[in-house]
């Protein structure tokens, strides 16, 4: 058995690539330590849900050190003088130059939705909002105007200089919530 399988292998060798056959064999490795895992002769399994639960919640103990919790602070906090602050939250124009186009939406109590179109400044990874569209539930796709005139309201935005730049997403929306 062992020869026919040098054979074959000789034959048909496995063209892959060797992350993807390391996979394989991890997940064969990790299938094989399965306590309760059985396997029909027709190829169903099963498998106790007890023992995997006690598997995933060793994992999150053993891989708890790489998540990082938004409340708390991953590094220690260091004084900033108003200055350093103020040049770090506005880039110069020279920044903007490098910088991509992030859509995120958020959907009101009402019903309605907000398409918010976002930038985000290469250079410092902050994000400000440039221009913003309301959807009522009423709408079943957006209209065809919407791209061009949120283009153009994009293009305003850069040529005026006028954003307020924020470390997320989140706050660059709420900020503009706040201010309209």
């Amino acid at each position: 058995m062992i020869n026919l399988h040098r054979l074959i292998s000789w034959l048909f060798p496995d063209r892959r690539p060797d992350w993807e056959q390391k996979r394989e064999r991890e997940f064969i490795l990790a299938a094989n330590s399965l306590k309760t895992l059985s396997v029909t002769d027709r190829g169903g399994m099963s498998i106790d849900p007890e023992e995997l639960r006690e598997q995933i919640v060793s994992a999150r103990e053993q891989l708890k050190h790489l998540v990082h919790n938004p409340g708390t602070r991953s590094e220690p906090c260091q004084a900033v003088s108003a200055t350093e602050v103020a040049q770090e939250a506005e880039p110069s124009s020279e920044e903007l130059q490098d910088s991509i186009e992030v859509v995120a939406w958020r959907r009101l109590p009402s019903g309605a939705v907000v398409r918010y179109t976002c930038l985000q400044c290469l250079s410092t990874g902050r994000y400000a909002v440039a221009a913003a569209s309301l959807f009522s539930g009423a709408l079943e796709s957006l209209p065809t105007w919407v791209d061009g005139n949120i283009n153009r309201q994009v293009a305003n935005a850069l040529q005026d200089g006028e954003l307020r730049w924020f470390t997320t997403v989140g706050g660059a929306m709420n900020a503009w919530d706040a201010e309209f």
